[in-house]
Protein backbone atom coordinates (compact mmCIF):
# COMPACT_ATOMS: atom_id res chain seq x y z
CA UNK A 1 0.00 0.00 0.00
CA UNK A 2 2.41 2.63 -1.23
CA UNK A 3 1.95 5.74 -3.30
CA UNK A 4 4.71 7.59 -5.13
CA UNK A 5 7.37 9.27 -3.04
CA UNK A 6 6.26 12.79 -2.33
CA UNK A 7 8.00 15.89 -1.21
CA UNK A 8 7.91 17.78 1.07
CA UNK A 9 8.88 15.76 4.11
CA UNK A 10 6.49 17.83 6.26
CA UNK A 11 3.16 16.05 6.67
CA UNK A 12 -0.21 17.58 5.80
CA UNK A 13 -3.35 17.17 7.93
CA UNK A 14 -6.59 18.21 6.20
CA UNK A 15 -9.90 18.74 7.97
CA UNK A 16 -12.87 17.11 6.25
CA UNK A 17 -16.05 19.16 6.07
CA UNK A 18 -18.96 20.08 3.80
CA UNK A 19 -16.55 21.16 1.05
CA UNK A 20 -14.63 17.88 0.99
CA UNK A 21 -16.64 15.01 2.45
CA UNK A 22 -17.72 13.40 -0.82
CA UNK A 23 -15.62 10.59 -2.27
CA UNK A 24 -14.41 12.49 -5.33
CA UNK A 25 -13.03 15.40 -3.30
CA UNK A 26 -11.46 13.10 -0.71
CA UNK A 27 -9.62 11.31 -3.51
CA UNK A 28 -8.40 14.61 -4.98
CA UNK A 29 -7.10 15.68 -1.57
CA UNK A 30 -5.27 12.39 -1.15
CA UNK A 31 -3.74 12.76 -4.61
CA UNK A 32 -2.63 16.31 -3.78
CA UNK A 33 -0.59 15.15 -0.80
CA UNK A 34 -2.76 14.74 2.31
CA UNK A 35 -1.27 12.33 4.86
CA UNK A 36 -3.91 12.59 7.60
CA UNK A 37 -7.63 13.34 7.36
CA UNK A 38 -9.07 15.12 10.42
CA UNK A 39 -12.69 14.55 11.42
CA UNK A 40 -13.86 17.42 13.65
CA UNK A 41 -16.40 15.88 16.03
CA UNK A 42 -17.44 19.35 17.24
CA UNK A 43 -19.55 19.51 14.08
CA UNK A 44 -21.88 16.98 12.52
CA UNK A 45 -22.92 13.64 13.95
CA UNK A 46 -20.72 10.73 14.94
CA UNK A 47 -22.61 8.52 12.47
CA UNK A 48 -21.81 10.94 9.64
CA UNK A 49 -18.14 10.88 10.64
CA UNK A 50 -18.16 7.08 10.61
CA UNK A 51 -19.55 7.18 7.08
CA UNK A 52 -16.83 9.63 6.03
CA UNK A 53 -14.17 7.36 7.49
CA UNK A 54 -15.61 4.41 5.59
CA UNK A 55 -15.32 6.42 2.36
CA UNK A 56 -11.70 7.27 3.20
CA UNK A 57 -10.86 3.61 3.75
CA UNK A 58 -12.52 2.62 0.49
CA UNK A 59 -10.46 5.24 -1.39
CA UNK A 60 -7.33 4.09 0.44
CA UNK A 61 -7.87 0.52 -0.73
CA UNK A 62 -8.65 1.60 -4.26
CA UNK A 63 -5.50 3.74 -4.57
CA UNK A 64 -3.28 1.27 -2.70
CA UNK A 65 -2.04 4.24 -0.66
CA UNK A 66 -2.15 4.61 3.11
CA UNK A 67 -3.69 7.56 4.92
CA UNK A 68 -4.32 8.14 8.63
CA UNK A 69 -7.61 9.32 10.16
CA UNK A 70 -7.64 11.66 13.16
CA UNK A 71 -10.85 11.99 15.20
CA UNK A 72 -10.83 15.34 17.04
CA UNK A 73 -12.95 15.31 20.23
CA UNK A 74 -14.96 18.46 21.10
CA UNK A 75 -13.77 18.59 24.71
CA UNK A 76 -15.38 20.78 27.37
CA UNK A 77 -16.03 23.68 25.02
CA UNK A 78 -17.97 26.33 26.87
CA UNK A 79 -20.84 27.78 24.86
CA UNK A 80 -23.71 30.18 25.40
CA UNK A 81 -27.31 29.08 25.41
CA UNK A 82 -29.87 31.41 23.84
CA UNK A 83 -29.51 35.07 24.86
CA UNK A 84 -32.20 37.60 25.78
CA UNK A 85 -30.77 40.35 23.57
CA UNK A 86 -29.25 40.26 20.11
CA UNK A 87 -26.86 43.16 20.50
CA UNK A 88 -24.30 44.24 23.07
CA UNK A 89 -23.14 47.82 23.54
CA UNK A 90 -20.03 49.00 25.36
CA UNK A 91 -20.69 49.91 28.98
CA UNK A 92 -23.80 47.77 29.38
CA UNK A 93 -24.19 45.48 32.41
CA UNK A 94 -24.94 41.86 31.67
CA UNK A 95 -25.89 39.08 34.06
CA UNK A 96 -24.60 35.52 33.58
CA UNK A 97 -27.23 32.90 34.40
CA UNK A 98 -27.53 29.15 34.20
CA UNK A 99 -30.69 29.06 32.14
CA UNK A 100 -33.25 31.37 30.62
CA UNK A 101 -35.31 33.12 33.35
CA UNK A 102 -38.77 31.60 33.81
CA UNK A 103 -40.37 35.06 33.75
CA UNK A 104 -39.70 38.04 31.55
CA UNK A 105 -37.07 40.34 32.98
CA UNK A 106 -35.69 43.73 32.00
CA UNK A 107 -32.16 42.62 32.94
CA UNK A 108 -29.73 41.86 30.17
CA UNK A 109 -28.68 38.25 30.57
CA UNK A 110 -26.86 35.47 28.78
CA UNK A 111 -26.95 31.81 29.77
CA UNK A 112 -23.85 29.73 30.48
CA UNK A 113 -25.33 26.36 31.54
CA UNK A 114 -22.20 24.99 33.26
CA UNK A 115 -22.33 25.99 36.94
CA UNK A 116 -18.59 25.45 37.46
CA UNK A 117 -17.88 28.15 34.89
CA UNK A 118 -19.96 30.78 36.66
CA UNK A 119 -18.62 29.75 40.06
CA UNK A 120 -15.01 30.10 38.93
CA UNK A 121 -15.38 33.80 38.04
CA UNK A 122 -14.22 36.61 40.31
CA UNK A 123 -14.27 40.40 39.85
CA UNK A 124 -11.67 41.50 37.33
CA UNK A 125 -11.84 38.28 35.27
CA UNK A 126 -12.38 38.54 31.53
CA UNK A 127 -15.12 36.63 29.70
CA UNK A 128 -14.47 36.45 25.96
CA UNK A 129 -17.09 35.47 23.41
CA UNK A 130 -16.72 34.47 19.76
CA UNK A 131 -12.92 34.03 19.90
CA UNK A 132 -12.49 37.36 21.67
CA UNK A 133 -14.65 39.45 19.32
CA UNK A 134 -16.88 40.30 22.30
CA UNK A 135 -15.20 41.14 25.62
CA UNK A 136 -16.81 41.31 29.06
CA UNK A 137 -15.27 42.14 32.45
CA UNK A 138 -16.67 40.59 35.64
CA UNK A 139 -17.67 43.33 38.09
CA UNK A 140 -19.58 41.34 40.73
CA UNK A 141 -19.51 37.65 41.61
CA UNK A 142 -20.76 35.55 44.49
CA UNK A 143 -23.26 32.74 44.85
CA UNK A 144 -25.59 32.76 41.87
CA UNK A 145 -24.79 36.38 41.02
CA UNK A 146 -22.32 37.15 38.23
CA UNK A 147 -22.42 40.57 36.61
CA UNK A 148 -20.21 41.77 33.76
CA UNK A 149 -19.58 45.04 31.95
CA UNK A 150 -19.34 44.97 28.18
CA UNK A 151 -16.04 46.40 26.95
CA UNK A 152 -17.19 46.77 23.36
CA UNK A 153 -20.08 46.30 20.96
CA UNK A 154 -21.13 43.00 19.47
CA UNK A 155 -23.91 40.64 18.44
CA UNK A 156 -24.91 37.61 20.52
CA UNK A 157 -25.70 34.30 18.89
CA UNK A 158 -26.81 31.01 20.45
CA UNK A 159 -24.01 28.45 20.92
CA UNK A 160 -21.34 31.16 20.77
CA UNK A 161 -18.01 30.00 22.21
CA UNK A 162 -16.79 31.30 25.58
CA UNK A 163 -13.16 31.64 26.70
CA UNK A 164 -12.01 32.37 30.25
CA UNK A 165 -8.38 33.56 30.13
CA UNK A 166 -8.29 34.51 33.84
CA UNK A 167 -10.10 31.61 35.50
CA UNK A 168 -10.10 27.83 35.45
CA UNK A 169 -13.42 26.05 36.04
CA UNK A 170 -11.59 22.73 36.37
CA UNK A 171 -13.57 20.93 33.68
CA UNK A 172 -12.43 17.45 32.68
CA UNK A 173 -10.75 17.44 29.27
CA UNK A 174 -12.68 14.30 28.32
CA UNK A 175 -16.39 14.68 28.91
CA UNK A 176 -18.80 11.70 29.03
CA UNK A 177 -19.81 12.58 25.46
CA UNK A 178 -16.14 12.67 24.41
CA UNK A 179 -15.57 9.22 25.88
CA UNK A 180 -18.52 7.85 23.94
CA UNK A 181 -17.25 9.51 20.75
CA UNK A 182 -13.76 8.12 21.36
CA UNK A 183 -15.06 4.59 21.85
CA UNK A 184 -17.19 4.78 18.72
CA UNK A 185 -14.40 6.13 16.52
CA UNK A 186 -11.85 3.67 17.93
CA UNK A 187 -14.22 0.82 17.15
CA UNK A 188 -14.63 2.23 13.63
CA UNK A 189 -10.84 2.03 13.18
CA UNK A 190 -9.56 5.60 13.44
CA UNK A 191 -5.79 5.89 13.87
CA UNK A 192 -5.55 8.92 16.15
CA UNK A 193 -7.81 10.66 18.65
CA UNK A 194 -7.18 14.32 19.55
CA UNK A 195 -8.00 15.38 23.12
CA UNK A 196 -9.08 19.00 23.44
CA UNK A 197 -8.22 21.37 26.30
CA UNK A 198 -5.71 19.05 28.01
CA UNK A 199 -4.65 20.31 31.44
CA UNK A 200 -1.98 17.72 32.24
CA UNK A 201 -0.81 14.25 31.31
CA UNK A 202 -3.46 12.58 33.46
CA UNK A 203 -6.17 13.70 31.04
CA UNK A 204 -4.46 11.58 28.38
CA UNK A 205 -3.73 8.68 30.73
CA UNK A 206 -7.37 8.46 31.88
CA UNK A 207 -8.65 8.26 28.31
CA UNK A 208 -6.03 5.65 27.40
CA UNK A 209 -7.05 3.52 30.39
CA UNK A 210 -10.74 3.87 29.51
CA UNK A 211 -10.15 2.78 25.91
CA UNK A 212 -7.81 -0.05 26.92
CA UNK A 213 -10.68 -1.98 28.49
CA UNK A 214 -12.38 -2.17 25.09
CA UNK A 215 -11.54 -4.82 22.54
CA UNK A 216 -9.16 -3.84 19.79
CA UNK A 217 -6.10 -1.58 19.67
CA UNK A 218 -6.15 1.86 21.29
CA UNK A 219 -5.65 4.68 18.75
CA UNK A 220 -2.73 7.04 19.25
CA UNK A 221 -3.71 9.95 21.51
CA UNK A 222 -2.94 13.52 20.41
CA UNK A 223 -2.87 16.21 23.11
CA UNK A 224 -4.13 19.60 21.96
CA UNK A 225 -2.39 22.48 23.74
CA UNK A 226 -5.07 25.18 23.91
CA UNK A 227 -4.84 26.84 27.32
CA UNK A 228 -1.99 28.60 29.14
CA UNK A 229 -2.45 26.23 32.10
CA UNK A 230 -1.38 23.32 29.87
CA UNK A 231 1.99 24.99 29.36
CA UNK A 232 2.72 24.57 33.07
CA UNK A 233 2.44 20.78 32.60
CA UNK A 234 3.86 20.57 29.07
CA UNK A 235 6.56 17.99 29.83
CA UNK A 236 4.01 15.72 31.53
CA UNK A 237 1.58 16.07 28.60
CA UNK A 238 4.31 15.23 26.07
CA UNK A 239 5.29 12.19 28.14
CA UNK A 240 1.72 10.89 28.34
CA UNK A 241 0.76 11.53 24.70
CA UNK A 242 1.58 9.93 21.37
CA UNK A 243 1.59 13.27 19.55
CA UNK A 244 1.06 16.99 20.25
CA UNK A 245 -1.08 19.57 18.46
CA UNK A 246 -0.36 23.30 18.83
CA UNK A 247 -3.91 24.72 18.77
CA UNK A 248 -3.13 28.35 18.15
CA UNK A 249 -6.76 29.43 17.90
CA UNK A 250 -7.71 29.09 21.55
CA UNK A 251 -4.16 29.87 22.67
CA UNK A 252 -4.42 33.19 20.87
CA UNK A 253 -7.62 34.02 22.73
CA UNK A 254 -6.68 32.83 26.20
CA UNK A 255 -3.21 34.37 26.36
CA UNK A 256 -1.40 37.47 25.16
CA UNK A 257 -1.38 37.19 21.38
CA UNK A 258 2.19 38.49 21.33
CA UNK A 259 3.31 35.37 23.21
CA UNK A 260 1.79 32.82 20.81
CA UNK A 261 4.70 32.70 18.29
CA UNK A 262 7.22 32.01 21.05
CA UNK A 263 4.91 29.50 22.75
CA UNK A 264 4.55 27.67 19.43
CA UNK A 265 8.33 27.29 19.24
CA UNK A 266 8.50 26.09 22.86
CA UNK A 267 5.82 23.44 22.31
CA UNK A 268 7.43 22.18 19.09
CA UNK A 269 10.83 22.03 20.78
CA UNK A 270 9.44 20.17 23.80
CA UNK A 271 7.68 17.67 21.50
CA UNK A 272 10.82 16.97 19.47
CA UNK A 273 12.87 16.66 22.65
CA UNK A 274 10.30 14.22 24.02
CA UNK A 275 10.32 12.16 20.83
CA UNK A 276 6.69 12.87 19.88
CA UNK A 277 5.43 14.12 16.51
CA UNK A 278 3.94 17.62 16.62
CA UNK A 279 1.28 19.32 14.49
CA UNK A 280 0.97 23.11 14.10
CA UNK A 281 -2.61 24.17 13.44
CA UNK A 282 -5.02 27.09 12.99
CA UNK A 283 -5.18 29.69 10.23
CA UNK A 284 -2.17 28.37 8.33
CA UNK A 285 -3.68 29.57 5.04
CA UNK A 286 -6.85 31.18 6.40
CA UNK A 287 -7.34 33.63 3.52
CA UNK A 288 -7.58 30.68 1.10
CA UNK A 289 -11.01 29.88 2.49
CA UNK A 290 -12.08 32.50 -0.05
CA UNK A 291 -9.00 33.56 -2.03
CA UNK A 292 -7.02 31.39 -4.49
CA UNK A 293 -3.70 32.44 -2.95
CA UNK A 294 -2.46 33.01 0.62
CA UNK A 295 -1.14 36.26 1.99
CA UNK A 296 2.61 36.79 2.26
CA UNK A 297 2.28 36.64 6.02
CA UNK A 298 0.57 33.24 5.84
CA UNK A 299 3.27 31.87 3.55
CA UNK A 300 5.87 33.06 6.04
CA UNK A 301 3.91 31.51 8.92
CA UNK A 302 3.92 28.12 7.16
CA UNK A 303 7.65 28.38 6.48
CA UNK A 304 8.41 29.29 10.09
CA UNK A 305 6.48 26.27 11.36
CA UNK A 306 8.61 24.05 9.11
CA UNK A 307 11.78 25.77 10.33
CA UNK A 308 10.63 25.26 13.93
CA UNK A 309 10.64 21.51 13.24
CA UNK A 310 6.92 20.67 13.04
CA UNK A 311 6.20 17.17 11.74
CA UNK A 312 2.86 18.21 10.29
CA UNK A 313 0.83 21.29 9.38
CA UNK A 314 -2.95 21.28 9.64
CA UNK A 315 -5.57 22.92 7.46
CA UNK A 316 -8.94 23.59 9.11
CA UNK A 317 -11.51 25.81 7.40
CA UNK A 318 -9.35 25.89 4.28
CA UNK A 319 -10.33 22.31 3.43
CA UNK A 320 -13.49 21.90 5.54
CA UNK A 321 -15.53 24.80 4.15
CA UNK A 322 -13.15 26.63 1.82
CA UNK A 323 -13.59 27.37 -1.87
CA UNK A 324 -10.13 26.04 -2.80
CA UNK A 325 -9.41 22.91 -0.71
CA UNK A 326 -7.15 21.13 -3.20
CA UNK A 327 -5.27 24.31 -4.08
CA UNK A 328 -4.77 24.96 -0.35
CA UNK A 329 -3.10 21.56 0.08
CA UNK A 330 -0.93 22.06 -2.99
CA UNK A 331 0.09 25.54 -1.79
CA UNK A 332 0.98 24.22 1.64
CA UNK A 333 3.14 21.49 0.09
CA UNK A 334 4.87 23.97 -2.19
CA UNK A 335 5.78 26.36 0.62
CA UNK A 336 6.95 23.52 2.87
CA UNK A 337 9.02 22.02 0.05
CA UNK A 338 10.79 25.28 -0.72
CA UNK A 339 11.50 25.83 2.96
CA UNK A 340 12.92 22.32 3.38
CA UNK A 341 15.17 22.85 0.35
CA UNK A 342 16.58 25.93 2.07
CA UNK A 343 17.02 24.02 5.34
CA UNK A 344 18.84 21.20 3.57
CA UNK A 345 21.56 23.64 2.60
CA UNK A 346 22.22 24.56 6.19
CA UNK A 347 23.97 22.62 8.96
CA UNK A 348 22.02 22.76 12.20
CA UNK A 349 24.72 20.91 14.13
CA UNK A 350 27.92 18.98 13.52
CA UNK A 351 26.10 15.91 12.21
CA UNK A 352 23.21 17.73 10.56
CA UNK A 353 20.56 16.79 13.13
CA UNK A 354 18.35 19.20 15.04
CA UNK A 355 17.68 16.87 17.97
CA UNK A 356 19.61 14.04 19.57
CA UNK A 357 17.18 11.08 19.39
CA UNK A 358 17.40 9.93 22.99
CA UNK A 359 14.50 7.91 24.39
CA UNK A 360 14.93 6.45 27.90
CA UNK A 361 12.57 3.60 27.00
CA UNK A 362 14.75 2.60 24.02
CA UNK A 363 18.36 3.50 24.90
CA UNK A 364 19.92 0.92 22.57
CA UNK A 365 17.83 1.99 19.60
CA UNK A 366 18.38 5.67 20.48
CA UNK A 367 22.13 5.19 20.30
CA UNK A 368 21.91 3.63 16.84
CA UNK A 369 19.51 6.29 15.59
CA UNK A 370 21.78 8.99 16.93
CA UNK A 371 24.64 7.84 14.71
CA UNK A 372 22.70 7.96 11.48
CA UNK A 373 22.95 11.71 10.93
CA UNK A 374 26.73 11.73 10.90
CA UNK A 375 26.91 8.75 8.53
CA UNK A 376 24.39 10.30 6.12
CA UNK A 377 26.33 13.57 6.01
CA UNK A 378 29.78 12.00 5.76
CA UNK A 379 28.94 9.52 3.00
CA UNK A 380 26.35 11.60 1.20
CA UNK A 381 23.90 8.73 1.62
CA UNK A 382 20.80 8.76 -0.59
CA UNK A 383 18.50 7.51 2.14
CA UNK A 384 17.89 5.48 5.28
CA UNK A 385 15.98 2.19 5.40
CA UNK A 386 14.84 0.18 8.42
CA UNK A 387 12.33 -2.40 9.56
CA UNK A 388 9.87 -1.35 12.27
CA UNK A 389 7.00 -3.26 13.82
CA UNK A 390 5.73 -0.65 16.26
CA UNK A 391 7.00 2.53 14.59
CA UNK A 392 9.50 3.34 17.37
CA UNK A 393 12.47 3.13 15.00
CA UNK A 394 10.75 5.49 12.57
CA UNK A 395 9.87 7.92 15.37
CA UNK A 396 13.43 8.11 16.66
CA UNK A 397 15.11 8.41 13.27
CA UNK A 398 12.58 11.03 12.18
CA UNK A 399 13.58 13.28 15.07
CA UNK A 400 16.91 14.04 13.40
CA UNK A 401 15.07 15.77 10.50
CA UNK A 402 17.58 14.45 7.97
CA UNK A 403 17.55 15.75 4.36
CA UNK A 404 17.05 12.25 2.87
CA UNK A 405 14.08 9.87 2.65
CA UNK A 406 13.61 7.61 5.68
CA UNK A 407 12.11 4.42 4.24
CA UNK A 408 10.46 2.35 6.95
CA UNK A 409 9.36 -1.20 6.17
CA UNK A 410 6.61 -2.93 8.14
CA UNK A 411 3.94 -5.60 7.76
CA UNK A 412 1.39 -3.73 9.94
CA UNK A 413 -1.07 -1.36 8.21
CA UNK A 414 -1.74 0.53 11.46
CA UNK A 415 1.96 1.23 11.80
CA UNK A 416 2.04 2.45 8.19
CA UNK A 417 -0.78 4.89 8.88
CA UNK A 418 0.79 6.14 12.09
CA UNK A 419 4.06 6.81 10.28
CA UNK A 420 2.16 9.24 8.05
CA UNK A 421 2.52 11.62 11.00
CA UNK A 422 6.33 11.54 11.04
CA UNK A 423 8.36 14.09 9.12
CA UNK A 424 10.47 12.62 6.32
CA UNK A 425 9.29 9.03 6.78
CA UNK A 426 8.26 6.99 3.73
CA UNK A 427 6.22 4.05 5.09
CA UNK A 428 6.17 0.88 3.02
CA UNK A 429 3.81 -2.01 3.70
CA UNK A 430 5.22 -5.51 3.04
CA UNK A 431 3.38 -8.78 3.19
CA UNK A 432 5.86 -10.18 5.69
CA UNK A 433 9.06 -9.48 7.58
CA UNK A 434 11.96 -10.11 5.14
CA UNK A 435 14.07 -11.45 8.00
CA UNK A 436 17.58 -10.48 9.04
CA UNK A 437 20.93 -10.27 7.29
CA UNK A 438 21.01 -10.68 3.51
CA UNK A 439 17.22 -11.12 3.04
CA UNK A 440 16.66 -7.74 4.68
CA UNK A 441 19.36 -6.01 2.61
CA UNK A 442 17.97 -7.49 -0.61
CA UNK A 443 14.45 -6.36 0.23
CA UNK A 444 15.66 -2.89 1.29
CA UNK A 445 17.73 -2.50 -1.89
CA UNK A 446 14.88 -3.60 -4.14
CA UNK A 447 12.40 -1.33 -2.37
CA UNK A 448 14.62 1.76 -2.61
CA UNK A 449 15.15 1.21 -6.34
CA UNK A 450 11.46 0.42 -6.97
CA UNK A 451 10.48 3.68 -5.28
CA UNK A 452 12.84 5.55 -7.55
CA UNK A 453 15.02 6.84 -4.70
CA UNK A 454 18.25 5.36 -6.07
CA UNK A 455 19.59 4.10 -9.39
CA UNK A 456 22.64 2.13 -8.31
CA UNK A 457 25.88 2.63 -6.45
CA UNK A 458 24.57 5.19 -3.95
CA UNK A 459 25.24 4.50 -0.27
CA UNK A 460 22.19 3.59 1.81
CA UNK A 461 22.19 3.55 5.61
CA UNK A 462 20.21 0.72 7.17
CA UNK A 463 18.98 -0.41 10.58
CA UNK A 464 17.81 -3.93 11.32
CA UNK A 465 18.15 -6.79 13.78
CA UNK A 466 20.86 -9.40 14.06
CA UNK A 467 18.57 -11.85 15.80
CA UNK A 468 21.04 -12.27 18.65
CA UNK A 469 19.07 -10.46 21.35
CA UNK A 470 15.30 -10.51 21.60
CA UNK A 471 15.45 -7.66 24.10
CA UNK A 472 17.15 -5.56 21.39
CA UNK A 473 15.36 -6.45 18.13
CA UNK A 474 17.13 -3.62 16.27
CA UNK A 475 20.86 -3.79 16.94
CA UNK A 476 22.71 -3.44 13.62
CA UNK A 477 23.63 -0.20 11.87
CA UNK A 478 25.36 -0.36 8.50
CA UNK A 479 25.66 0.84 4.93
CA UNK A 480 25.12 -0.87 1.59
CA UNK A 481 25.55 0.31 -1.98
CA UNK A 482 22.34 0.32 -3.97
CA UNK A 483 22.30 -2.42 -6.57
CA UNK A 484 25.63 -3.93 -5.57
CA UNK A 485 24.88 -6.02 -2.52
CA UNK A 486 28.04 -4.63 -0.91
CA UNK A 487 27.43 -4.21 2.82
CA UNK A 488 29.39 -2.58 5.63
CA UNK A 489 28.28 -2.94 9.27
Amino acid sequence: MNGPIRTPRTRIVATVGPATEDAAMLQRLLESGVDVFRLNLSHGTVDAHRETMARIREIERGRDQSVAVLADLPGPKIRLAAGSHDTIEAGQTWRLVGEEPAEATADRWMAIPIAAVRESLTPGDRVLLDDGAIRLLVTRAGGDLVECRALGDGVLRPRMGVNLPDSDPGLDAVTPQDLEFARTMAEAGCDLIAVSFCRDGDDIRRLREALAVESGPVPALVAKIERPSALEHLADIVDASDAILVARGDLGVEMDLAAVPVVQKEIVEASIRGGKPVIVATQMLQSMIEAPAPTRAEATDVANAVIDGADALMLSGETAIGRHPVLSVETLRRIAGRTEAWLDGRTESADGTICDPVDPDHPWLSGLAGGIGGIVRTLGAAGVVAWTSSGDTARLVSRARLPVPLVMLTDDIRTVRMMRMLAGVVPVLLERDPGIGDPFIETADRTMRTLGLVEGGEPIVFLHGSGRRRARPTDVLGVFEAGSGSVTT
